[in-house]
């Protein structure tokens, strides 16, 4: 399996304001390998992303490497459940994402055609604790089948990044239920 490390900032400051989704993503080397971060701001839905609709809001993600090259495109539109594009950056559609389940996503070809289950090719742990260059954060392994060719490596790759927006919890953490305590 390759293992990917997703971490976010995982303080009193972070899971009470945080209106943007920016995770910073590590091999299993500890090598940096990518940033998650938003396009735009969340603008007029601000006031949604501090509360438990922030799953609901707009997305509009981009993933790139630690040098600035931008690596692909994540966007989910508003609702409970709206299904995730995933694109080049160029815009070419590589293919979607659907949510059938807070633990369930379907992965979906360009076309439309349902590949698989996310479960069938990665594992997904949340939630972790760890620290980074001495911040706490909240840290999620991803294993990913070495096998799995594109386009499912891709939206594999997507699901995990993006997996707080693709499952629709967003950016608040204060409606998971779960107390941050120091690491």
């Amino acid at each position: 399996m390759s293992t990917l490390y997703v971490e976010q900032p995982w303080t009193a400051m972070s899971l009470l304001f945080r209106p943007h989704y920016r995770v910073e993503v590590f091999d299993e080397q500890d090598a940096p390998v990518a940033v998650v971060r938003e396009r735009t701001g969340p603008g007029l839905q601000r006031p949604l992303r501090h509360t438990g609709f922030s799953g609901w809001t707009t997305f509009d993600l981009d993933v790139v490497a630690p040098h600035g090259q931008p690596i692909m495109h994540i966007s989910k539109g508003f609702g409970r459940r709206p299904e995730v594009r995933v694109s080049t950056p160029q815009g070419q559609l590589i293919g979607t994402i659907k949510t059938h389940g807070a633990w369930q996503q379907s992965l979906h070809d360009a076309n439309g055609q349902k590949l698989c289950l996310f479960g069938d090719i990665a594992r997904i742990e949340t939630g972790r604790r760890a620290k980074r260059g001495g911040r706490r954060v909240r840290r999620d392994v991803v294993q990913i089948n070495p096998q799995v060719t594109e386009p499912l490596r891709s939206l594999a790759t997507a699901c995990a990044v993006a997996f707080d927006v693709v499952r629709g919890t967003g950016t608040s953490h204060t409606s998971s239920g779960g107390v941050d305590w120091p690491v």
